[in-house]
């Protein structure tokens, strides 16, 4: 086993759990759906979450009568929330996967399991930064209780697989690893212009190597923080005019200039010399 710490708080994050119900003393419109919601604030809670929004649902329930049908479970407005009603989330890191060469078959694993892995992409690129909202696709034909159980084993076979090939990266592809991390350097240490999906995209690999504690002059909060940042931008749509294009460059020359002054004193530090030279 390595001696370096994997904090699984690093690959899963941004977690919920929600159930959507209809209720009967209502007009039957969508906007009239309850959304009973709680976060998964971490792999080792996901039980608790889960436990949480059934309580709360019960509680509700001995209030409000909820639209049933013995055939097909809860009924909502909405037919996608139809059957249990459950609707369970998180956001996953998944760049080591990445690195190695394993993501399409990842995603297409997680797709035959009917969960849906949606990435980000904008400004010219797709799945930015390899972060993925996982979500379940099935509602229909099942307990919720077992449907919860079986997200939670999705989600924790991704976060192993995660945490696998992070291990992989640093004890059988070093060279790759610093490679990722040189050329991600390199850039915003020299670049002109630079987009904030860009920025987002780039940084990905470094927040990985943060993680690790392989770097001096950037911390895994920071790294963190600075994608979370990018997350919260509404993607650009359609093409601009030539004024917009005008200040999107002016705005871009702006980032560039500071990701040159705060990555330039950003470096591997000896510890992770050790493990990758």
């Amino acid at each position: 086993m390595s001696d370096f710490e994997i904090d699984s708080a690093d690959i899963i994050s941004e977690g919920f759990v929600r159930l959507y119900r209809q209720p009967t003393d209502r007009p039957f419109t969508p906007e009239n759906i309850m959304n009973i919601e709680t976060d998964i604030t971490s792999l080792p809670r996901f039980h608790t979450a889960v436990t949480t929004v059934f309580k709360q649902e019960s509680q509700l329930a001995a209030r409000t009568p909820f639209a049933w049908n013995p055939e097909f479970g809860y009924v909502t407005a909405r037919p996608e929330f139809c059957g249990t009603g459950l609707e369970i989330s998180a956001l996953f890191h998944l760049e080591a996967i990445n690195l190695i060469g394993d993501l399409e078959p990842v995603l297409n694993a997680l797709a035959g399991l009917r969960m849906s892995a949606w990435g980000y992409c904008n400004d010219g690129l797709r799945n930015a930064a390899h972060l993925f909202r996982v979500t379940n696709l099935h509602h229909l034909g099942i307990d919720e209780r077992d449907l919860a159980s079986r997200v939670e084993r999705v989600f924790t076979d991704l976060v192993q697989q995660e945490t696998n090939a992070r291990i992989r990266l640093v004890e059988e592809l070093p060279r790759l690893f610093e490679d990722a991390i040189a050329r991600a350097l390199a850039v915003l240490r020299s670049c002109r212009l630079l987009s904030e999906w860009e920025l987002l995209d780039i940084v990905s690999p470094l927040r990985l190597a943060a993680n690790l504690g392989f770097l001096d002059g950037l911390s895994r909060n920071e790294a963190k923080a600075l994608m979370d940042k990018r997350l919260s931008l509404i993607p650009s749509t359609g093409s601009p005019s030539y004024e917009e294009q005008q200040e999107r460059d002016r705005q871009d020359a702006i980032l560039a200039d500071k990701a040159n002054k705060r990555f330039k004193g950003v470096r591997l530090n000896a510890f992770a010399k050790e493990w990758l030279t």
